[in-house]
Parts: C-alpha cells; structure tokens; sequence
C-alpha cells in the first residue's frame, strides 16, 4: 500500500474492520480488526458467478445444504433452509479467520429480532457451526450480531453473560446505547445511513448519525462501559474520514479501495476533535431500563424517525433472509 493514504491514516486513529464477505479484500486491502457481515452482503457475495456462468459458490452451497439436512432431524428450532443460511454464512466469514486480528461477525435471523429466547438460540447455533466447520476455531472470536430492539439486547445480555460476545446492530438513538451498554454488549453499531440508502440510489439520509456516533462514544467512555463504538452504514470517504478517531469502524470494499488510493490532505483532518460538539450525556442516565419505558422512549426519539429507521432495517434485513432461503431452494430444486 502507498504510503500515507487515506486508509493507514484512518487506520492510525480507529480500528478498521472490512464489510464484506469477499475475502480478496481482506487479502488485497488488509489487516483489518474484524469482519463484518449481514444477510444483505451474504446474499450479495453468494449471488456471484464464475466465468461460466455457475455460482461461484456452488461448492461451499452444496456442502452446505447437505449438513443442513443432516443436521435438521437432531434440532427442532430452525427449518432446512434457515439453517443452511446460518452455515453458509459461517463458511464465508472463516475464510476471513487467517485475515484478522479480532473478531468475526455473524448476524442473527433478522426474523427473531422481536424473540428473545429464538435470538439466543440462533445465536448457540452459529456457534455450534463454527465448531463443526472448524473445530480447533477459538469461537471467542465470534461476535453475534443482533439488532437492537429490546428483545434483541435481552438476549443480548445473556449471551455476554455466558462469555458469548454480541453486537447490537440497526442502532440510530442513544436509548438503544444505554440500554446496549447496560447489556454488557462487546460493541454497539450506530448506523450513520439508515439501510436504505444502500438500496435505493435516488434515496439520500437527510439525518446522518454521525453526531449519534460522537454522543454514544462520549456516554461509554465517560462511564468506563466495556462496550465500545462500531460505526456503521456509509456512503462516502468523507463521512468515513469524519468519524476518524472512532473506536471501530467497519467499511465497505468501494470506501475502502478509495481510502486506499487517495492522500487527500483535506480529508485527513475531518475526524480531528472528535468530541468537540458532544452535548452533556447527562440526560441519558435517565433512559428508562423498564421494557414499556424504554419503547416509549425509543417511540418518542426524533418524533419517531429512530424507530421508522429501526423497523426499516429489520424490513430489509429480513427480506434479505427470504431471498437467501429462496436460493437455497432454487439450488435444490436444480441439482435434484
């Protein structure tokens, strides 16, 4: 790498961790801390085809499905289809595990994120796959991503109890960060985009989080929380560079191949003083930890626009979880 980019700056000030399931980047653009992933960059990296037209993937999918099978009459908590997404999605993130230092991030069906008990068990599975795929893999270094309702940093909570490290993710208001810190959560990811703008081009967040990243980091620091910031969702090396100095930052493979070729002298002082606008957090002692208080609060955070960003995340994520099930079951249907 030429010295002196964009991408070994942001590097000297935050950890970097690459949003992809491409594991050419890690190799091409690395070292990175962790590997970030969802059903939506799943679904993207598996829907690639070789040269002749095939899914790249076509190996790694029929091992896949195979185990799957194998494995369903042994557990009655998720269907084939559910379960080979789980495994495919594990077999793409370890091929990232020689790449990195830190941990390797594995989302949970986005169709438990209003069932605790579903979302720990979902989460013990992804586990157990990786033990099964890789069974002298230290699985210390599996973070459980989950979206940040109340249900979901329930689990949360007694996943890190247990020594199991989570993320809460779709996070867009400081009520999600208390109560996340609260849960003992390894990291927290505030998006700085709501979701949507990564699928729909004419789309453009007028209410950028990048503030949300600023507060949520004063309010864990401040109080010595063991959770720290993962900045998610952006859309230019400008908001990126903004958030130099960030604890985490995870960034896709067309942010992190600009990084890596551009020296722009501007951009290398955005992230400079990265607390001086942070507001007083001491109103957020107050968020409430009971479950009607606290949805209350979210309800009310930016006269609702958090929540529609939230609801909206999980939309997305869990039409993503559909189509990735509806290739499992078109590559059955083909080489049956």
């Amino acid at each position: 790498m030429v010295s002196g980019t964009l991408l070994e700056y942001l590097r000297s000030s935050s950890a970097v961790a690459c949003d992809t399931l491409d594991v050419e980047v890690a190799k091409n653009l690395g070292p990175f801390g962790d590997c970030t992933s969802n059903q939506a960059i799943a679904f993207i990296e598996l829907s690639k085809l070789n040269g002749d037209g095939k899914p790249l993937y076509e190996d790694l999918m029929r091992e896949c499905i195979t185990t799957a099978h194998w494995m369903f009459p042994r557990q009655a908590q998720a269907k084939v289809e559910e379960l080979a997404v789980e495994l495919m999605m594990v077999q793409l993130s370890l091929r990232f595990a020689p790449y990195i230092t830190g941990y390797l991030h594995v989302q949970t069906n986005p169709k438990c994120s209003y069932l605790t008990d579903k979302t720990v068990k979902n989460a013990e599975r992804i586990l157990s796959h990786f033990s099964h795929f890789a069974p002298e893999f230290d699985t210390k270094r599996v973070c459980i991503k989950i979206p940040a309702t109340w249900e979901g940093l329930q689990a949360c909570r007694e996943l890190e109890d247990r020594g199991i490290a989570t993320l809460a993710t779709t996070m867009f208001c400081m009520e999600q960060a208390v109560l996340a810190a609260d849960a003992g959560c390894t990291y927290i990811a505030p998006y700085v985009n709501e979701l949507r703008v990564h699928f729909d081009p004419s789309y453009h967040d007028t209410d950028k989080g990048i503030a949300f990243c600023q507060q949520a980091q004063f309010y864990l620091e401040s109080r010595a929380c063991k959770t720290t910031v993962l900045a998610a969702s952006l859309t230019s090396i400008d908001e990126v560079m903004q958030l130099a100095g960030v604890h985490h930052i995870t960034v896709s493979p067309p942010l992190l191949a600009e990084l890596a070729a551009s020296k722009d002298q501007r951009l290398k002082n955005r992230g400079r003083g990265f607390f001086d606008d942070v507001e007083d957090s001491d109103t957020y002692d107050n968020v409430p930890r009971d479950e009607s208080g606290w949805r209350m609060a979210c309800t009310r955070s930016k006269t609702g626009k958090s929540e529609g960003k939230l609801i909206q995340a999980i939309n997305i994520f869990a039409d993503m979880q559909d189509r990735l099930e509806d290739m499992v079951r078109s590559f059955q249907a083909r080489i049956a």
